[in-house]
């Protein structure tokens, strides 16, 4: 299992090809105390699944921040904003598989997308989540060392075991979330584009003083017509989802540089310190200034600004 580096563009879309049209899955060792690999914020099609196996992981994500331990995992959906740090010195490591959702469901159009796969694609609540605790988070932890094994051996069918355990990883986050996907309504191809070009507008221009008039007409639709999209999708308003990018955006600028509380607002879009501030602490449950004490130096020790 090797190493690979994130590469991302404008979009903070990452650019690895993880697997083959044919088989499109791929398993990786990520070391997370390499420039390359932590604090990149990244996002792409293929679900995410990661083992930590050294040390504890950080793993920030719109649904919350996590820190994995050795023999722990993390859920990330399609399409979610996440990044590593490191908490300890010397780093970390996890092994994470990223496939296509196609290896669960198969054909395009049939009731095992409709029913089992799209319903936590979708989800509002099924972003990312740890497994750390529960019985069932134990067993695909061990699904995902065996996953490992079986990539590295690359034995006769060994693709045809791993889409095995595959399927029984997933079977496991929907039996375990019955009440979450069952709630679900469907949504549409075309609703999640639309989704995903709404947010890289807000992604691309997140420094700058958008407006909601400004986000709907990234896709030529009305104010009305674009909250009701983030609504159905995201369960919040833009104006929310712009917020909450913002304040994970700013919280990179005060674990990993000495930049001021001012000059942190300014450059994650907010008006004034006193309003980053505000909206932080609602966010957070904590203010700026004691945040960064309290993680400043323990996720990384280099004091520099990175430019996505």
């Amino acid at each position: 299992m090797k190493f690979r580096p994130i590469i991302i563009d404008d979009s903070q879309q990452e650019l690895t090809e993880h697997g083959t049209e044919e088989f499109p899955v791929s398993m990786d060792r990520q070391l997370v105390s390499r420039e390359d690999c932590k604090q990149i914020t990244h996002w792409h099609y293929e679900i995410q699944i990661s083992l930590v196996i050294k040390g504890v992981v950080r793993f920030l994500t719109p649904a919350g921040e996590y820190f994995i331990q050795k023999g722990e995992g993390i859920f990330v959906n399609s399409g979610v904003l996440h990044e590593v740090s490191p908490v300890e010195k010397g780093g970390g490591e996890y092994i994470c598989v990223n496939f296509h959702p196609s290896m669960i469901y198969g054909q395009p159009k049939n009731m095992i997308r409709r029913d089992y796969v799209d319903p936590i694609l979708f989800s509002k609540e099924m972003q990312a989540f740890p497994l750390q605790s529960q019985p069932w988070h134990k067993k695909i932890c061990a699904l995902l060392w065996k996953l490992g094994k079986v990539n590295d051996a690359q034995e006769y069918g060994y693709e045809l075991e791993m889409k095995i355990i595959l399927c029984r990883i997933w079977y496991l986050i929907l039996l375990n979330n019955r009440e979450k996907v069952e709630v679900e309504s469907a949504v549409t191809f075309s609703e999640k584009q639309r989704m995903k070009t709404l947010q890289n507008f807000i992604h691309k221009n997140y420094m700058e003083r958008i407006t909601l008039e400004d986000i709907s007409n990234s896709i030529h639709v009305s104010r009305g017509e674009c909250c009701r999209i983030f609504k159905r999708i995201q369960n919040m308003s833009p104006i929310t989802y712009l917020t909450k990018y913002r304040i994970a955006q700013s919280i990179k600028l005060l674990t990993c540089t000495e930049l001021t509380i001012t000059q942190i607002a300014q450059q994650t879009g907010f008006n004034t310190s006193s309003y980053y501030t505000e909206c932080f602490k609602k966010e957070m449950g904590t203010t700026p200034l004691k945040y960064r004490k309290q993680h400043h130096g323990d996720l990384t020790n280099q004091a520099v600004l990175r430019k996505f």
